[in-house]
């Protein structure tokens, strides 16, 4: 047995009375279906039930811990919190030098436009498409290099704080169209009673905002070998097609990002 796969077996097997625990990080708000928070309290999500199947059955036991966005960003930065694991995409640097990604991707996001303006093309592939337009953006989130246009000022933003509202002024032409992730966008008129389905278009945006992966992005002071483990297990739980099934329970059939 080499060092290296006897390091690995011992991580996995060591009795469960020894269990390590990981702090999972969670956002309070904004961050469904990614993270889905309910009172203060973790009801799932496409990457918290990712995060479960990924230490199922192993030494380690997940603490789900729910936090405001900049108060996560606080308890990272002033290391009032060890041994976490939190999801991240390569150019958000959440965490800066806090953190470390692991090598394996979860998966990949794909930006669309919302609109229902029926004179735009099915795929925004220029800036200047989008010149005059009033645009829907979460606040506080970052849409390089949309942010640019907006500064430019030949885009307005629509800064808000709850997706519902974003797809009301959209489907009530208050709103030329909303720009976001199309998982989350998905997720959420699929919860709303009153979407404005018989006008809403998705756009894709992905010419504008190229798709990127989505990561786990572990505590800079968990040993190699965590990280070695957390991404195995990410490599056999897509190539058993288990992601695919956590993403179809909360977007339906087709949609994987």
């Amino acid at each position: 047995m080499s060092l290296g796969i006897g390091i690995t077996l011992a991580l996995d097997l060591v009795p469960a009375q020894a269990a390590r625990e990981v702090a999972y990080l969670i956002v309070e708000d904004k961050a469904r279906p990614f993270q889905v928070v309910e009172n203060g309290e973790s009801r799932g999500g496409i990457v918290s039930d990712m995060v479960d199947a990924i230490f199922a059955g192993s030494r380690y036991e997940v603490d789900h811990q729910v936090y405001p966005i900049n108060r996560l960003r606080q308890v990272v930065a002033e290391d009032q919190i060890e041994y976490w694991v939190a999801y991240e995409a390569v150019h958000w640097q959440t965490f800066g030098n806090h953190g470390l990604l692991v090598d394996e991707p979860l998966f990949t996001t794909h930006h669309v436009m919302l609109s229902c303006r029926e004179e735009l093309p099915d795929r925004i592939t220029t800036l200047d498409q989008l010149r005059d337009l009033s645009l829907v953006t979460l606040r506080y989130f970052d849409y390089q290099p949309l942010d640019e246009a907006v500064a430019e000022g030949f885009i307005k933003e629509i800064p808000i704080d709850r997706y519902e509202a974003g797809i009301q002024l959209v489907g009530l032409g208050r709103a030329d169209g909303f720009v976001e992730m199309e998982s989350r966008l998905r997720f959420h008129v699929r919860r709303m009673e009153h979407a404005f389905d018989e006008c809403m278009r998705w756009i894709d945006f992905s010419a504008i905002i190229p798709d990127f992966p989505i990561y786990l992005s572990v505590d800079i002071d968990w040993p190699p070998e965590f990280r070695e483990f957390v991404a195995r297990r990410i490599r056999e739980l897509r190539s058993s097609g288990a992601f695919d099934r956590i993403i179809e329970n909360y977007l339906g059939d087709g949609i994987a990002d």
